[in-house]
């Protein structure tokens, strides 16, 4: 009795050894925290991490579906909707660059990514939009117009990748000040005539005429070497915090009740600063220039 008592504690044993082994072979053996193995852990830190890894790349997408969306709107003589979808692409694209740095996750395919998705939802759905609402009706004139924003968009972008094609100090100056507008906002410009039109309810605002001069300025401010204001400028500590929400929160209750007015206003001021930021970059640039001047005097005495 006492050798068949011990033979099944012995057995008890190595059914709990046999069970906690294989419970540790699926576990996770990753060596760091950084490591994306696909295991099971327990606690499923490492599963939210690797998901985590996609946030980026998940909102260029969600952005470049909005730009797609808003091409099927203008065929079907949605313009309203079709402007949104574009607007909505430009609020995601400038979260997915600030998201991808938060987490550190920045990447050269994420940039390449970024970048046709952009070239969709900035270059060719406001093209399309306004070919089909107003640029029509100057025939082939109209769609060469249309083409020309859309070359210029490309060419910005791919300037763009190739000068973060290496790592590079970039002076902080560079930082605060974009060469040209970026693509979000000269989709905006072009798109600033048929927003007048929709709030004022005349036509004439979204004429050929007055919506093809503003996608020839959108595309050039695009390619040009003009220093426009960057986003970078303001920077949200613990001190300002409370303005930002403030005017964030502003913003968000025009927008709920006077949609096409805020954007119309919202347009007007960017406008307006653009050569506003082309003077203060060159005070900046001759202040710098100045301090590197008399910093050589000294050196050489």
């Amino acid at each position: 009795m006492k050798n068949k008592e011990e033979k099944k504690a012995t057995d008890a044993q190595k059914n709990r050894v046999n069970q906690e082994a294989a419970k540790a072979a699926t576990r996770c053996n990753c060596s760091t925290e950084s490591e994306d193995c696909g295991c099971d852990c327990k606690d499923g830190a490492k599963q939210c991490q690797g998901l985590i890894r996609f946030l980026p790349n998940t909102i260029t997408i969600t952005a470049l579906c909005f730009g797609l969306s808003s091409i099927r709107f203008a065929l079907c003589g949605k313009w309203e909707y079709a402007v949104l979808c574009i607007f909505a692409s430009a609020l995601l694209d400038m979260c997915d660059g600030k998201v991808a740095r938060m987490i550190s996750q920045s990447s050269a395919f994420g940039l390449e990514m970024d970048s046709l998705s952009d070239l969709v939802c900035f270059g060719v759905a406001p093209s399309i939009v306004l070919y089909l609402s107003s640029m029509n009706f100057l025939g082939k004139v109209g769609w060469g117009i249309c083409m020309f924003f859309t070359v210029c968009c490309a060419l910005r972008l791919a300037r763009f990748n190739v000068s973060h094609a290496f790592a590079k100090p970039v002076p902080l100056l560079e930082k605060r000040y974009f060469m040209g507008v970026p693509a979000p906002a000269g989709a905006i410009i072009a798109l600033f005539p048929l927003i007048l039109s929709f709030e004022t309810g005349n036509g004439n605002f979204a004429s050929s005429e007055v919506v093809g001069a503003f996608l020839i300025v959108g595309g050039a401010l695009m390619i040009s070497t003009l220093r426009t204001f960057s986003s970078k400028m303001v920077e949200v500590t613990s001190g300002n915090a409370w303005v930002v929400l403030t005017a964030i929160a502003l913003v968000v209750i025009c927008l709920t009740t006077r949609l096409w007015l805020t954007l119309s206003f919202l347009i007007a001021v960017y406008i307006l600063l653009i050569p506003a930021g082309a003077y203060s970059y060159k005070r900046e640039l001759e202040e710098v220039c100045e301090d590197e001047k008399e910093a050589e005097e000294v050196a050489d005495k």
